[in-house]
Parts: structure tokens; sequence; C-alpha cells
């Protein structure tokens, strides 16, 4: 897992935040005026909601993006019809980790991306948005031992 300040993966988050919405607002291609229709769901890992996180529907053609937040277990954006490749991310603090060497004497926490890769850099999440209103799940598995029993 992925290790960083909360400082510089709070960066990282707003930057890649307002490149992936100004990327979904300008579009990457494709017709400017096309119609969008809300979609929403839950997010999981392991049957747990995922508390705070980003969702990215890519378009499969095009590569144009929509992007919502992850809150509590639940997210709702707009998105244009078609195939989708889905991108979900997540950090949390790792308990009992600081970094000291950012800001020497300040104790920041250490985060780490928790969602694993199959469901966001290499992605292997294909949905496809229709010309309704979506509700589309994600029950993600982290593929430990034990994992999501309760």
């Amino acid at each position: 897992m992925l290790r960083y300040t909360v400082t510089n993966t709070r960066r990282m988050f707003v930057v890649a935040l307002v490149l992936c919405v100004t990327l979904g607002a300008i579009g990457c291609g494709g017709d400017a005026t096309a119609k969008q229709y809300s979609v929403s769901g839950s997010v999981t890992l392991d049957g747990t909601p995922v508390a705070d996180g980003q969702i990215k529907y890519i378009d499969a053609k095009s590569g144009k993006s929509f992007v919502g937040a992850i809150k509590d277990g639940k997210y709702d954006l707009k998105a244009e019809v078609g195939e989708m490749k889905v991108e979900i991310v997540a950090s949390r603090p790792v308990p009992g980790k600081f970094d000291t060497t950012t800001n020497p004497g300040v104790q920041e926490p250490v985060v780490e991306m928790y969602i694993p890769r199959q469901y966001n850099s290499e992605t292997t999440l294909l949905k496809n948005v229709e010309a309704t209103s979506n509700s589309i799940p994600f029950e993600l598995t982290s593929g430990k031992p034990g994992a999501g029993k309760k």
C-alpha cells in the first residue's frame, strides 16, 4: 500500500479532483451538448461503506470523465450514456503512523490509499450508463483472508 503524509495526499487529491472536474466539464472531445443522466449508488469494501473517496466514470470510447465524491458509502454524479470504465479511490489514516520529515516538529498523520488497484489505476470495472436514472452499486473486495466476514 502506498503511504503519504496527510498534507501531501490532500494536495494530490485536490489537484487530481480539480483536473478531473475540469476535464469532465470541458470533456476530451465528443458532443459538448450531450445530455447527462443521474448515476448514483453505494460503494463498499469488504462489506464496509467507503467513508470518503472519489469515483470517476470514463467514457470507454471518448475518454471523457465524469467525477463524483463518495461520502458515507454513497455517490451521485451526472454522466453521458455509454460504456464506462470506473475508477474508485479513497485514503485513510494509518493508526499510530506519523511523518515528521515534511514539517520538523509537527507530526503529520500518514495515510494510505486502501482501495485495491484493480478498482482504480488498473481498473477492471466496466458499467453502462443508460438514458434514465441509473443506480449502480459497487461491492468491492480487498482479497485479504477473512475480509468482509462479520
